[in-house]
């Protein structure tokens, strides 16, 4: 039966279920979120949250954000994107972290500090900009609130050399390990693959800047991008492999290098963000459990190769973090936590909110 995806193609987090529907074989169309069914149906039962990606199953189930969407086809498939082996889990589930919780600088800035390609999102704005749309739904609303975005996010003016080196970098490194493997973990994508095709493709990958960039310094991660998105497996030439994981829970030097690049503004970012929001956790005088969780509580300072940077500390990174603490903890002999040695990343674990997150009819709220 056919899934309606409700979304766009400048949508980082709607190119992370699309890629998955596309690999997984789910009969989806996709739809702008501006119908009257859209408003009067959907969007009640999303919560009243307008956020792509939605998506409605043929019995009239609603699922918002894309992490449920894929959590919940993953149960349907059995896991099929998910590796069994404790250590290449373990890598996946770090990847989808960063890719939907940790790319947001570079996706951000290359977007909305270049101009050339702001007539393409401008009319994919037109394209999802409701009737009679309050202000900050507008296209000039919302081109006002990303481009505020870049700051809050950590993208400051003063930063930009930073996060641009920080991002060259990782694509070299990118570059590097898809030369030899057509995904992060061999010959079939795992969900750490969806969790980083999501800025790499609607930001990163498409819009004309940082896609000038990935021709310069990253061909075989343009090729990675493009494979995502093909039912087939779509190997390069080069890629000799079974379209599986690799064997004996093997995780490719070349990966860990990278994720040990990420570590060096993840891990700042992410301690001085638990900090930040267990303060104002500890602050909060009134009840707040069953309360929806913000996206953004605070701002917190950290330094990045001795710049000192700030960036808005989101809640919802913690969410995503406690699936990865949670596996981590529950793999015998530590072999979760030797990978996450392994990558500089060994701090997360203490990365701990003094609340849980949990959904509540298609919302993330406070335990």
């Amino acid at each position: 039966m056919t899934v309606t995806l409700y979304g766009s193609p400048m949508s980082l987090f709607t190119g992370r279920v699309r890629s998955y529907f596309v690999k997984a074989g789910i009969d989806f169309r996709e739809l702008p979120p501006v119908s009257d069914h859209y408003e009067d149906v959907v969007l009640p039962l999303a919560g009243g949250r307008r956020s792509m990606p939605t998506v409605e199953l043929s019995n009239g189930t609603v699922i918002r954000d894309s992490v449920a969407i894929v959590d919940h086809f993953e149960a349907e498939l059995g896991g099929s994107y998910t590796p069994t082996g404790p250590k290449q889990r373990t890598i996946s589930l770090l990847l989808d972290l960063i890719g939907t919780e940790g790319m947001y600088r570079p996706a951000m800035h290359y977007r909305w500090r270049y101009p050339e390609h702001i007539t393409l999102i401008r009319h994919h704005f037109e394209e999802i900009t409701p009737k009679q749309a309050s202000p900050e739904l507008t296209v000039a609303g919302r081109f006002q609130r990303m481009a505020q975005a870049c700051n809050d996010l950590g993208a400051s003016e003063q930063c930009i050399p930073l996060v641009e080196s920080l991002y060259i970098r990782l694509l070299k490194k990118m570059n590097t390990h898809f030369a030899h493997y057509p995904y992060f973990l061999g010959g079939k994508p795992s969900i750490g693959d969806f969790g980083m095709f999501a800025p790499m493709y609607a930001h990163l990958g498409r819009d004309l800047k940082p896609l000038s960039l990935m021709h310069e310094h990253g061909v075989h991660v343009l090729r990675w991008v493009e494979r995502m998105q093909r039912h087939d497996p779509g190997f390069s030439a080069a890629h000799k492999m079974r379209e599986d994981y690799l064997d004996n829970d093997e995780i490719p030097a070349t990966l860990i290098d990278l994720v040990q690049h990420m570590a060096i503004d993840f891990v700042p970012e992410t301690v001085a963000a638990s900090a930040q929001i267990n303060a104002w956790l500890d602050a909060q005088t009134e009840a707040i459990s069953g309360r929806e969780v913000a996206r953004s509580v605070g701002t917190a300072p950290f330094n990045v190769e001795d710049q000192a940077m700030s960036a808005a500390t989101q809640p919802f990174r913690f969410y995503l973090l406690k699936r990865l603490q949670d596996h981590v903890r529950s793999v015998p002999d530590a072999q979760g936590a030797a990978v996450l040695e392994a990558a500089n990343m060994q701090a997360l674990l203490a990365c701990q909110l003094a609340r849980d997150i949990e959904r509540d009819r298609n919302l993330e709220v406070w335990q």
